[in-house]
């Protein structure tokens, strides 16, 4: 009877464990460093995102921000812990509707306060397969920082990562970008990505950037603003295709 007990008990265990998923699968690309007061205190949840809801949500109240919800699926935890395999946050902005939500997949930065999620305004990458089977994105020339030791590699992507360089409005008026070589290879209308950097980069340029300005991070370079010289270009058209030069991107 003992015997019988132990192999019934061996079956059980065996057919729960290949039900259960992978420790691996929940454990995040970077983990947290606990000897970091501020990181220790940080609710941050940073993840590789494929879209399955986003809209906007009217309110009655004066705002300067426009409020959107959206629904994600977790495709690769980069930072932080998360248990489930969709996630509900909030968005604001101020700048129109985001742009996120325009691309496949994103590496997204989101907080939790109160039991709900907020999205980090602004802050995203949209991401991409690489040769390897990792995920990248393009360069961000805006991203990187002197004090900053991350910089532009070339990255084989999966399959070619394409920007428009002409962006026409409602309104009829026409955005030509110029991207800059060698990041960018240009051809027509289109811009081909070849330089970029992976998921533990690009989750560096925020922690190091942005979101050590706003304290979820030690701020070591608190001063340091200056970017890289080498950015995408905007040229600004009419309707009557006049042109002129506006500002760096």
């Amino acid at each position: 009877m003992a015997t019988l007990y132990k192999i019934l008990t061996a079956i059980f265990v065996t057919v729960l464990a290949g039900c259960m998923p992978l420790s691996s699968d929940k454990a995040p690309l970077i983990e947290k460093d606990l000897a970091s007061e501020a990181e220790k205190n940080n609710t941050l949840f940073a993840f590789v995102g494929e879209k399955l809801e986003f809209t906007y949500v009217p309110s009655e109240e004066v705002s300067f921000d426009a409020m959107y919800k959206a629904k994600y699926k977790i495709i690769q935890r980069v930072y932080g812990n998360y248990s489930n395999d969709t996630i509900e946050f909030v968005a604001y902005s101020h700048k129109g509707v985001p742009e996120f939500p325009n691309y496949n997949h994103v590496l997204l930065f989101v907080s939790e306060s109160k039991g709900k999620y907020y999205h980090e305004k602004y802050q995203y990458f949209d991401v991409y397969k690489t040769k390897d089977n990792r995920w990248a994105s393009s360069y961000k020339s805006r991203e990187y920082r002197k004090n900053i030791a991350v910089k532009p590699m070339r990255i084989d992507f999966l399959e070619p990562v394409v920007y428009p360089t002409i962006v026409k409005y409602y309104n009829n008026q026409i955005d030509t970008i110029k991207y800059p070589e060698p990041y960018y290879k240009t051809v027509g209308d289109s811009a081909y990505a070849i330089y970029g950097n992976y998921l533990e980069d690009l989750f560096t340029l925020k922690k190091e950037g942005v979101l050590a300005a706003r304290g979820l991070f030690e701020d070591k370079n608190p001063i340091e603003i200056e970017v890289l010289e080498t950015q995408p270009a905007v040229i600004k058209r009419d309707s009557t295709t006049k042109q002129k030069k506006i500002k760096n991107r």
